[in-house]
């Protein structure tokens, strides 16, 4: 999960919904107009929320990735020595 792609998807959202894309932005902006705080908060909410996710999945993908190769080291030594043992 990177953000390059990230910003990727939301840009080929935009692009494949103009007037979907246009009416969130509208909303967004009136909504900022008028109830500034309200809105800074929301961002600060989702922010916080996207960073947390974040954290969580970058440590899940660390652990697979550290149980797949613990697996793989772990099960070489048994492979050799049935392989010592068939000579």
């Amino acid at each position: 999960m990177n953000p390059e792609s990230l910003a990727q998807e939301a840009l080929n959202l935009v692009t494949a919904h103009p007037y979907a894309a246009g009416a969130i932005v509208a909303v967004v902006g009136v909504l900022t107009y008028f109830k500034l705080k309200l809105v800074l908060k929301l961002i600060t909410a989702s922010l916080i929320l996207v960073a947390i996710v974040y954290v969580i999945l970058f440590i899940v993908n660390l652990t697979s990735t550290g149980m797949e190769n613990t697996k793989k080291f772990v099960g070489s030594p048994n492979e050799v020595i049935d392989r010592m043992k068939k000579e």
